[in-house]
């Protein structure tokens, strides 16, 4: 795993919610999409018990919860400010009810899960995350530690933004348009100042690990589970991809298997919804 020291700071996590929905045109659309795709997963059910790992400000739990009533939820992250920030927001959020627990451990630790029963959750939220790590083979141990926390039929979603690790390839060259737009975003908007962009890009492109879209499908596989939704937010190629162009992305869409293997094309949100 690479060393992430960029979310940990209290600053950065205290002013996250207030720019994160406007720096990226489709953060919202994306949570909301993956909160009505997981309540019509479990038409069935009327409440889940879940797991958001690498949580955050728990942005992802709490749009899941005005779709679907949460039994219980787990909180996970290695960043105590994010999780003081998602603790006092879970507490003024009406669909919650609940009291969550709070881990303060890094997903990839040895024992962060051994207090959870195997097969006890319905549902794996992972959103922006999972790109901190940079080896397959963790990267696949922790699949298959979370496949053995869902129940049968239960529910793993991860959201990551995907493309190509080679710098010479147009989907790296897509991503790294995306980050300097979106630095432009936040210089313009004064959600970030000239230092803290420059902070922020380093740990874009230093501390996230990218991987294509297909290379995420194959773990998934790898760990026991069967992809039952894929989508996203493709990126132009460099050339036709500028701010104007950026922030007009906001719609969800389908892909299929062989679309997804067929290129490497970058994705400011690649989606799965998988099963167990």
């Amino acid at each position: 795993m690479v060393e992430e020291t960029y979310f940990v700071k209290t600053k950065v996590a205290n002013k996250y919610d207030g720019y994160i929905g406007e720096n990226i045109p489709f953060y919202w659309p994306a949570l909301n999409f993956i909160g009505k795709s997981v309540s019509e997963y479990f038409s069935d059910k009327d409440a889940l018990d879940c797991i958001e790992i690498g949580s955050g400000s728990a942005n992802l739990s709490i749009t899941v919860s005005q779709y679907i009533r949460l039994r219980s939820l787990l909180l996970l992250d290695h960043s105590a400010p994010f999780l003081e920030i998602a603790k006092q927001k879970l507490s003024e959020t009406p669909s919650v009810q609940i009291t969550p627990i709070l881990k303060h451990a890094s997903f990839l630790s040895d024992d962060w899960q051994n207090d959870i029963e195997p097969n006890s959750k319905d549902l794996i939220l992972s959103s922006l995350t999972l790109d901190h790590i940079a080896d397959d083979e963790e990267f696949l141990s922790l699949l298959k530690k979370l496949q053995s926390l869902l129940k049968k039929g239960g529910c793993f979603v991860t959201a990551e933004k995907c493309a190509s690790s080679s710098n010479t390839t147009k989907s790296w060259q897509s991503f790294a348009k995306m980050i300097h737009i979106r630095g432009e975003n936040n210089l313009k908007n004064n959600f970030k100042n000239a230092s803290e962009i420059e902070a922020w890009k380093h740990h874009n492109f230093t501390e996230d690990i990218l991987r294509p879209f297909s290379d995420v499908w194959t773990l998934v596989e790898k760990a026991g589970l069967t992809v039952e939704y894929a989508g996203g937010v493709p990126l132009p190629e460099p050339e036709n991809l500028n701010y104007d162009t950026f922030y007009e992305l906001n719609k969800i869409r389908s892909f299929t298997r062989q679309e997804v293997f067929s290129s490497e094309q970058a994705f400011g949100v690649a989606i799965l919804i998988c099963k167990k």
